[in-house]
């Protein structure tokens, strides 16, 4: 049985320094609190056309959103928290995030000025 025991010890002690290793390695994707399954974020950048914030919607015209197959264009979006808006005037460049709400239905989660 001491013998065992002698064995196992190491054994187990190896297999635990290897776990932080093998954790670096792995994507983990953690749903929301709220209970929604995770979803994608895509990155924009664009120009401020328009800002009606008592609607909750931006119009911007925007560069090409990597990985999220839209084109450069102008368009409208819809804020996830009209607060966003509150300081943000047409002709202002900015940066932003969209995130699918619902299928084939996008918001802006987060929005910038940039220079």
């Amino acid at each position: 049985m001491k013998c065992k025991i002698s064995v196992l010890v190491p054994v187990a002690l190896v297999a635990l320094a290897a776990l932080p290793a093998a954790a670096d390695d792995a994507r983990v994707v953690m749903p929301p609190m709220d209970g929604k399954a995770a979803t994608e974020t895509y990155q924009g950048k664009g120009r401020i056309n328009a800002v009606d914030a008592k609607s909750g919607k931006i119009t911007l015209s925007h560069g090409p959103i990597p990985g999220f197959d839209l084109p450069a264009k102008a368009m409208d979006f819809t804020v996830q928290d009209k607060v966003l808006l509150t300081k943000l005037k047409p002709g202002q460049k900015v940066a932003f995030k969209l995130i699918e709400v619902r299928k084939g239905q996008y918001e802006i989660s987060e929005i910038t000025v940039v220079k």
